[in-house]
């Protein structure tokens, strides 16, 4: 797999977080000392007597700003890290499904997180410098400005805390449970709307089981409709795995012993595990193939990797995510 492309834009976007955390940082730097330095001008004594809490509070969340620009070049360079070593480190077998993965999370709308919350910030920086200038120009001729000084102060500062916060909670929320969506906020409007309609048992589901027409296989999971390149083919699955060591499972009778081996991914002597064996979901009967249409993510949470007509069996590569003696 050719990664160098991919690696090449982590380049530009890691330089594009370190120009916008050092503006972020000189901004405030300049704006300070132009209050600060030796002859200041009438305009800006003016403005630093009057609202120097607007000013100082914005230089702060300027530089919040740049640690947060900073946080997003950092995470960057850790994936630019492990994508480069990844390959070289790794067997043959497992490098391409590690490098799709850690390809795919790079590029998920979590990990820009620290760069939206990083804009708001500085939004948010730049509008209390705004209302300083506007509260000095505007407040000797208005009434209400003058006689409820201290309270418009406080609405307008909490406003905006509030504001950003709101926001930050909001792009959190969205793109870490939207994040490989193409539209995350649309998804997201989406499932409100849902929250407050009854949703029948069929939507969203995209599969059945069915005889599967693999030698040996017995049941498979087939496609009922359409699946799109990217959709995560089993949610809501959100049912906590249990870890089992493997150690621990060897003596019980044979026929629980092959309920492990059919029905669990075992990664390093542990057993990956539904709470319950009668919570066995349509992902656990995907069966095997050197060339599937679904692979999971680090949860084992599987999605399409290229578009899956109706009726079409759903297969993942075992090997690629747990280890066993099966010869597939």
């Amino acid at each position: 797999m050719d990664t160098k492309p991919y690696l090449d834009y982590l380049d530009k976007e890691m330089t594009i977080m370190g120009v916008l955390s050092a503006v972020s940082i000189a901004a405030p730097a300049a704006i300070l000392n132009s209050f600060m330095g030796d002859h200041p001008s009438s305009f800006n004594g003016e403005l630093w007597k009057e609202e120097h809490f607007f000013i100082v509070f914005g230089s702060i969340l300027c530089v919040a700003a740049a640690m947060h620009f900073y946080k997003e070049r950092s995470t960057l360079a850790w994936f630019h890290g492990q994508i480069s070593l990844t390959g070289v480190l790794e067997d043959a077998t497992t490098s391409p499904a590690e490098l799709r993965e850690l390809l795919r999370e790079a590029d998920s709308w979590e990990t820009w997180i620290p760069y939206s919350w990083g804009f708001t910030t500085l939004v948010s920086g730049a509008l209390f410098y705004m209302f300083a200038i506007l509260l000095l120009l505007i407040a000797p001729n208005s009434r209400l400005l003058t006689e409820h000084s201290v309270a418009v102060r406080v609405i307008l500062s909490g406003g905006i805390a509030f504001g950003a916060i709101l926001i930050a909670f909001l792009q959190r929320h969205v793109w870490s449970h939207h994040k490989f969506n193409e539209e995350p906020w649309s998804d997201f409007w989406t499932d409100i709307a849902h929250r407050f309609s009854q949703k029948l048992p069929h939507e969203g589901v995209y599969t059945r089981l069915h005889p599967s027409q693999i030698s040996g296989a017995g049941v498979g999971v087939f496609a009922i409709k359409e699946i799109p390149k990217g959709t995560y083919i089993f949610e809501p699955d959100d049912e906590d795995l249990h870890s089992i060591p493997a150690e621990s499972v060897k003596n019980l009778p044979p026929h629980i012993v092959k309920l492990y081996q059919d029905f669990c991914v075992l990664r390093a002597g542990r057993y990956q595990c539904p709470a319950s064996f009668n919570k066995l979901t349509p992902s656990w009967f995907l069966n095997h193939s050197n060339a599937p249409n679904v692979v999971p993510d680090a949860s084992l949470k599987f999605y399409a990797i290229r578009d899956i007509q109706a009726g079409e069996e759903l297969t993942a590569n075992y090997s690629t995510y747990g280890e066993s003696d099966t010869n597939f």
